[in-house]
Formats: structure tokens, sequence, C-alpha cells
């Protein structure tokens, strides 16, 4: 979900892709922190953290567009 919010943005920003890409980075962003409550304490969690960390970074960079 997070590479499909990026290739919305890899043209020219319009508002529908902005919207778009947001879009799928928080249905991202909502997705990881519920597999991070179910996961438990494995090394899971260790991914879905950075995941979560990517993610967050990503939907700030597409706010600062706006």
């Amino acid at each position: 979900m997070n590479n499909l919010a990026e290739l919305f943005m890899r043209g020219t920003p319009s508002p529908a892709a902005l919207h778009q890409s947001e879009a799928w980075a928080r249905q991202a962003l909502s997705l990881l922190q519920k597999t991070k409550k179910t996961a438990g304490l494995s090394d899971d969690v260790r991914v879905c953290e950075e995941a979560l960390a990517v993610v967050i970074f990503n939907i700030g960079s597409l706010r600062e567009v706006c």
C-alpha cells in the first residue's frame, strides 16, 4: 500500500493524485497498527515498527505537498 501511495505521486502532483496517495498511505498505517496489536512479542514486531516508521514519514511528506 505504501508503494501504491508513492506511485500516485510519481507524475505531476495533482489534488486527485495527492488524495489517492494519502488514502493508500493511511490504509497502510491502519493495517500496520492493527497488525502490531496482534503480533505479540516476536521479531515480526520489529518489522512492523520499521514499516510503520516509513509509512508515518511518507504521510508527513505527503502533507508537506498539500
